[in-house]
């Protein structure tokens, strides 16, 4: 009867070692992948905006799309700090009080601008920061969720940022 359940278990400690565990090391391997070639995609798309000075709906379009290649969903935030170069103006001099201060615009008011407008512009100082994070579960996060329940859920396996200065 012991040696039947010592054969057991052994079975299972080799099932999983054979099986399990290099799945696992694979799937962890895909997502270190795709967040590498999501940084690369959020990196080519905020040197092109900063390049040209504004995002443009083929640029925005593209950069949702090659995003999405990837085989997983994404929720993208852009922040533009724009720059304002006078924010104490007095009468008709206009005369410059103080340093200069950044106000923001966020993600809902830039697509609708693009949406309406077909661009956003930038000006040079204005900064550009956007944050990518994905919205689904991935084979990797699922497969650690499983196997370590204690330490809690992860959903977020890919994450990028990129802060570029506007300098055309």
């Amino acid at each position: 009867m012991s040696d039947t359940f010592i054969t057991i278990i052994a079975i299972v400690v080799v099932i999983v070692l054979m099986f399990v565990v290099p799945f696992m090391a694979t799937a962890n391997q895909n997502d270190r992948i795709t967040q590498s070639s999501v940084q690369t995609i959020l990196d080519n798309f905020t040197n092109t905006v900063a390049r040209e000075g504004k995002i443009t709906q083929s640029t925005y379009r593209d950069f949702i799309q090659t995003l999405n290649a990837t085989g997983n969903t994404y929720a993208v935030s852009i922040e533009v700090k724009k720059i304002d170069d006078n924010p104490g103006a007095k009468g008709d001099t206009k005369n410059v009080i103080g340093e200069n201060i950044y106000y923001s615009e966020f993600t809902s008011e830039i697509e609708r601008r693009i949406d309406e407008d077909g661009e956003y512009p930038l000006e040079q100082g204005d900064y550009l920061i956007v944050n990518v994070r994905n919205t689904n579960i991935t084979t990797g996060t699922g497969l650690k969720n499983f196997f370590y329940s204690i330490t809690g859920k992860d959903t977020i396996a890919i994450e990028a940022s990129s802060t570029i200065l506007v300098s055309k």
